[in-house]
């Protein structure tokens, strides 16, 4: 019976042993890339949920604070500008990861960390997956099936409706005091944009529901003579491209765009996984549909996949002149944030093949844009060119995570124009830092997530802006990952597209 036992003992011992160095090779062979993305992308979920996570623990502070005798006006600043850092601090930390995860050869303390990190990474993804694959199923059930449709941002409902014109063959960039009142009516919504205007012109206090729906309701009741805080023509406030996508939904008489645009997302995180190397496909697999906050914001939420997936197609086909610059123009002619990501694919172009072939991609991406919104700019050029410049010259409410959190708290300045003038200097920056980058081929596609960079100071920083950071980083790793690995025997470096070394 002892002889069993030892047998027993033995065995296991083996066992475990095998399973032990069958994990660890496993480990190895997971680039270091794909456990920091995998560290982003949770660091961008929890940022998401903060601001609801912190609400009772903020309200709490404020009276605690009110106990020890600190006035009520400060104590409610402070509570609030706590409760605005940490959100603020998880984007940032966010943001470091998903640029790191493009690292080309990361040093030895994040190599060891990843090691660390990457069962936890991991076992984290599949539980938020999970997450993603009912989000999924259940909006392209609702989108399918139920009319109206329901979203969570008004852009998602002004631009089926403005499909819908095109269609009945009307102009979307003309007679928008009618045309949004009617989409009101259609959708039985009340929503808009909100103007700092009229009740709305102090920034420091928001509108409530209840002001928002009395505003819509006056609106309504006289659509010739809109409020001041309701501005008609943000029913088509981006170009051409925005309501284009959702033509073919419209036309097949689908209730809403979201099964379009899940297909898409689907479609764009499969064709990632499938182009990385085979060994790195199936932990990218389980990290790509790991954010389900995003997963969300594209069944009903906004239309930034359409721009982010051809933004990203430009950049993953960078080989291809026509078909590359094409992209980008797409990107650009569909939401504006695109704009702000084109320079850094000039700077990307320039740097690998001349500033020739970059000027010929910007031609080719200018060509693109304007055919796309050709027509209306000989219909009505002038209303085309407004409605395109609205998100720069209508006086917005702030909003957002980034910096102007604080200022909201009551912490920082709460005017405009500052915002607007350091947003400008940190794009610049942004575009010089990429440049340096580049140059010494440290993060060779971080023009791939700086692009959003800037907007951690402005004045309109949504946590749902930053949502798309999660596949911008996924497909600068991928580009990484496919890239020719450079020679590190010299300096002993570990390239972050090759697996660790066994024990590191």
């Amino acid at each position: 019976m002892l002889r069993s036992a030892s047998e027993t003992a033995r065995r296991s011992r083996a066992l475990w042993a095998s399973v032990s160095h069958a994990l660890n090779a496993a480990l190895d062979r997971i680039p270091v890339g794909v456990v920091t993305l995998g560290v982003g992308i949770i660091a961008l979920t929890a940022s998401n949920r903060l601001p609801v996570w912190l609400g009772i623990p903020a309200r709490d502070l404020q009276r605690l604070l009110v106990g020890w005798r600190v006035a009520p006006s400060v104590a409610a600043i402070l509570s609030a500008s706590a409760s605005a850092l940490l959100t603020l601090l998880a984007l940032l930390a966010a943001y470091a990861c998903l640029l790191a995860a493009g690292w080309a050869t990361p040093p030895g303390w994040l190599r060891r960390a990843a090691r660390w990190l990457a069962i936890p990474v991991l076992l984290w993804s599949v539980f938020a997956s999970l997450q993603t694959a009912a989000i999924l199923g259940r909006g392209l059930v609702a989108s399918a099936t139920q009319s109206p449709p329901t979203y969570t941002a008004d852009e998602m409902y002004y631009n089926q409706y403005d499909a819908r014109l095109l269609l009945a063959g009307v102009n979307p960039y003309t007679n928008a005091e009618t045309h949004l009142s009617t989409a009101m009516t259609y959708f039985h919504i009340r929503g808009f944009t909100p103007i700092a205007r009229g009740r709305f012109s102090d920034p420091r206090h928001a509108p409530t529901g209840a002001e928002m729906r009395a505003v819509a309701r006056e609106y309504q009741a006289h659509p010739l003579s809109p409020p001041p805080e309701l501005d008609p023509d943000t029913l088509h406030s981006y170009p051409a491209g925005a309501f284009l996508v959702d033509v073919p939904s419209v036309w097949l008489g689908l209730p809403g765009v979201g099964v379009a645009q899940v297909l898409l997302f689907v479609a764009l995180c499969v064709t990632l996984v499938a182009s990385a190397p085979p060994g790195a496909r199936l932990a990218l697999g389980m990290v790509v549909w790991a954010n389900p906050v995003l997963a969300q914001r594209v069944v009903n939420g906004d239309f930034d996949i359409w721009w982010l997936a051809a933004l990203i197609g430009a950049w993953l086909l960078g080989e291809r002149r026509w078909l590359s610059g094409g992209l980008l123009g797409v990107s650009c002619a569909i939401k504006q944030t695109a704009w702000f990501a084109a320079p850094f694919y000039f700077l990307w172009v320039w740097r690998r093949d001349g500033l020739a072939e970059a000027l010929r991609r910007t031609g080719i991406a200018c060509a693109a844009f304007l055919l796309i919104n050709l027509p209306w700019l000989i219909a009505s050029p002038r209303a085309w060119l407004s409605s395109v410049l609205l998100p720069l010259s209508l006086p917005l409410l702030p909003d957002g995570s980034g910096l102007i959190a604080l200022a909201q708290a009551g912490a920082l300045p709460l005017t405009s124009w500052p915002y607007t003038l350091l947003e400008l200097a940190v794009w610049a920056g942004a575009l010089l830092w990429v440049w340096r980058m580049l140059a010494r081929g440290r993060l060779p596609y971080a023009g791939l997530t700086a692009g959003l960079l800037p907007l951690l100071v402005a004045w309109r920083s949504p946590e749902r802006y930053f949502l798309p950071l999660s596949l911008l980083a996924l497909a600068a790793l991928l580009l990484l990952l496919r890239a020719p690995a450079p020679s590190s025997a010299d300096d002993g470096e570990h390239v972050i597209g090759q697996p660790l070394p066994a024990g590191d």
